[in-house]
């Protein structure tokens, strides 16, 4: 009920020939993913927050973002490993009729990595040169980006309202002609008190539960775009985002997946039906591809107040 409409949209396009750049933690070879990753960069230079030994450089695999108790501030609770990254890279471009796993929605893509998030969180700074780089624009110290997307998914945010930083890279990215898709957040407030969700010129994101209302922790609000399917774990794992993941509580481990929930895993349905849309119409405009997945969307089929224009419907997009 709360779908995306995605098996009659892979009629007419699985996403071919498009690249979508995910900034989040990096990656890991998951062998449901692994076919369909190229390139990437590991944007964090705080070798603390990089928690790989180094700063920048090209490898954007994810070492793990556990940390121990009032290690990101004082009153921090310990956590485990998130491999937040490897999970919205799969609800994107997981490897799809291999009788393995989960279906990416657009599985034809290809993902480029960027790893802008780490332990305890990630830098502005960071996040706005890993926006550049990842649409084909120029970052001192690092080489061009050999497969420059045309759909960005940002799964992250914080509170405040959109700042300079962030908003100066987001419109260089678009005049490059990338999409760039956002998630609302997961703090049951107005989204307009975030970032990126509240910066101008993206696809901001709202989560809904399986019946296709509101999940209960979704942003909401006038800077909301439209909602995907976000899931509501409080009923059973079933009813989450299943994705690909990895076992390792800090250090990497086996490969596995997972249900999380979040309008990060709302956003990357978005990311991904944009895919199918540039693969089909590789000429659209980033204005173009926000006011079609809007005007396409489905009403909601149970109250979603301030959650966008509806749900996102990967066949009518």
């Amino acid at each position: 009920t709360g779908g995306l409409n995605a098996p009659s949209a892979w009629d007419q396009s699985t996403g071919s020939g498009v690249t979508v750049a995910v900034l989040d933690t990096g990656y890991r070879p998951h062998v449901d993913l692994a076919a369909n990753i190229v390139g990437g960069y590991d944007m964090i230079g705080d070798t603390f927050v990089a928690n790989d030994g180094n700063g920048r450089d090209s490898d954007a695999r994810d070492p793990g973002d556990w940390a121990v108790a009032n290690e990101c501030g004082a009153g921090s609770q310990a956590s485990n490993s998130s491999w937040h990254g490897t999970h919205v890279a799969g609800t994107i471009a997981a490897v799809t009729n291999n009788a393995s796993g989960v279906a990416g929605v657009a599985y034809g893509a290809k993902i480029v990595p960027v790893r802008v998030l780490g332990k305890c969180g990630g830098y502005t700074s960071d996040i706005a040169d890993g926006i550049t780089w990842a649409s084909g624009g120029t970052v001192s110290g690092v080489p061009a980006n050999a497969n420059p997307a045309k759909v960005l998914n940002l799964s992250l945010g914080g509170g405040g309202a959109c700042d300079t930083t962030t908003q100066n890279a987001i419109n260089g990215a678009r005049s490059r002609g990338a999409v760039v898709v956002v998630a609302a957040g997961n703090s049951n407030a107005n989204a307009s008190n975030y970032s990126p969700a509240s910066c101008a010129g993206v696809i901001t994101v709202a989560a809904v539960n399986r019946s296709g209302g509101r999940a209960y922790y979704s942003n909401y609000g006038t800077v909301v775009d439209v909602a995907a399917p976000g899931g509501d774990t409080r009923y059973g794992s079933s009813d989450g985002v299943l994705s690909t993941l990895n076992s390792g509580t800090t250090t990497p481990g086996a490969d596995n997946y997972v249900a999380y929930q979040g309008t990060s895993m709302a956003t990357p349905h978005v990311a991904g039906v944009a895919a199918l849309m540039l693969a089909k119409n590789p000429s659209l405009t980033p204005d173009q591809v926000e006011s079609m997945l809007q005007s396409t969307a489905r009403g909601f089929p149970a109250t979603c107040s301030q959650c966008g224009s509806g749900i996102v419907d990967a066949a009518a997009a």
